[in-house]
């Protein structure tokens, strides 16, 4: 099993206390998930190795079965498989995220059953060197800083040669503080691995960066320029009360259900959306409004694809529950 994290972890069924595995091993960056057991001639008792993200697997390359466990969020067991086969690919598990490799026969012999928990007991040592992910991180936040920089320099050079800066000032501070929050945002606990989470969540929060002010204000830019302010200030409550739980894709850093997260559950897109529509009242322009309509549309997809993540959580259940409105109280 070499390329998996190394570190001796135990897995137990918690209502027997039954050893799954004494010798786990966790495979959690690509490559070493892209690897698994491909080039192992066994998995000797007591052995077995954590994908994690994971929702599904394939035995393609694989000279022997294994039994497969897919786990959720709470380590319980939402799918299982007794000795799959080499060649074999397993269905795709929505609810789950992760996946236990064990050897032929322990599903059986433990009697593992769906809606079983399961304890993994140990801590990984982190691999030397720099990750796929960590590196596809690093550069992705050095895009997003040289981006804002150059969104932030123009408006700023229109402003001080305009006086604008009651239109120009609203979506460029609050740009600001997403741009702030994100580069130090917190370390989610799990995140989606959907590549249309992906999409929504990258272009929603990239594209707005790509607006530009015009020459003149358009005639609607009374409405817009309030709009705006009123945009940053529910945007800025959002903030406050997400602080550094911040991020580009549907993963779940805690639930927030207080403050302006009592009344809906998105106020911080909310805020978003107001700011951008006054911007583009304000500066109205066939690019600018093509590029809000879309990021429109990325923030109705990223809440819709957020709340069906986090919903796997009985405690997020609960609060989609209290809180029905998305955006607006009593509308929507």
């Amino acid at each position: 099993m070499i390329g998996a994290v190394a570190g001796t972890h135990r897995a137990r069924e918690v209502g027997t206390g039954r050893v799954l595995a004494d010798r786990l091993r966790v495979a959690a960056t690509h490559w070493t998930r892209l690897k698994g057991l491909l080039g192992t001639r066994r998995l000797e008792a007591g052995e077995g190795l954590w994908l994690r993200p994971c929702r599904q697997i394939h035995m393609i390359g694989m000279r022997y079965a294994v039994d497969v466990a897919f786990l959720d969020d709470d380590y319980r067991v939402v799918h299982a498989i007794p000795a799959l086969a080499p060649g074999k690919i397993s269905p795709r598990i929505p609810s789950a995220t992760s996946v236990l490799e064990l050897p032929a026969g322990t599903i059986v012999r433990v009697g593992l059953a769906e809606g079983a928990r399961v304890a993994i007991e140990g801590e990984a040592r982190r691999p030397s060197g720099l990750s796929a992910q960590g590196v596809a991180s690093a550069v992705g936040n050095i895009l997003l800083a040289l981006v804002y920089a150059v969104f932030a320099q123009t408006h700023f050079e229109v402003g001080r040669r305009t006086g604008r800066w009651p239109v120009i000032l609203p979506l460029v501070l609050l740009e600001s503080i997403m741009v702030a929050l994100f580069l130090f945002r917190r370390r989610s606990r799990t995140i989606s691995t959907r590549p249309l989470d992906w999409i929504v969540g990258v272009a929603g929060s990239f594209l707005p960066l790509f607006v530009r002010t015009t020459e003149r204000l358009g005639p609607l830019s009374a409405i817009g320029e309030p709009m705006q302010m009123i945009g940053l200030l529910v945007a800025v409550a959002g903030v406050a009360w997400l602080g550094r739980s911040l991020g580009l894709v549907a993963a779940d850093r805690g639930l927030k259900a207080t403050g302006p997260y009592a009344l809906v559950r998105h106020p911080l897109y909310a805020g978003y959306l107001l700011c951008e529509v006054g911007y583009v009242l304000s500066f109205p322009s066939t690019r600018n409004a093509a590029i809000v309509s879309i990021a429109t549309v990325c923030f109705f997809a990223r809440a819709v694809v957020e709340e069906r993540f986090l919903a796997r959580d009985a405690a997020y259940r609960e609060y989609m529950r209290r809180v029905p409105w998305r955006f607006v109280p009593f509308v929507y």
